[in-house]
């Protein structure tokens, strides 16, 4: 069977984002959320507890940062575009825990249960 006869494969792993891609996408998902997920910390760094806000802002920078220049200094291979995944869930993921627990400290404050 020839490349072009084959079929597409279904598989999560098998997708062009994770095999093929140049990761310039991820650059874009990624610095979008930065963008999303930053401005609401940002936001949240006046807010109880002290420096929840700040931290969750600085280290979401700081994972799309690392994303840069995973994306120009490690060959392009499937190990790359499985580390820019990673780190775009890890920013969703920095924001969440940041986000809570300024939430969760400012409904406890109010009486919210």
């Amino acid at each position: 069977m020839s490349d072009s006869q084959k079929p597409d494969s279904q598989k999560v792993f098998d997708q062009r984002s994770l095999t093929t891609s140049s990761g310039s996408i991820w650059l874009v998902v990624g610095g979008a959320l930065t963008l999303l997920c930053g401005a609401f910390l940002f936001a949240m760094q006046w807010l109880r507890p002290p420096g929840v806000g700040f931290v969750g802002f600085v280290l979401v920078l700081a994972l799309y940062a690392t994303m840069v220049v995973i994306r120009f200094t490690v060959r392009p291979k499937r190990p790359r575009l499985a580390l820019l995944a990673i780190l775009t869930l890890l920013i969703v993921i920095a924001f969440f825990v940041c986000g809570g627990i300024v939430t969760a400290t400012e409904w406890n404050s109010v009486g919210v249960r």
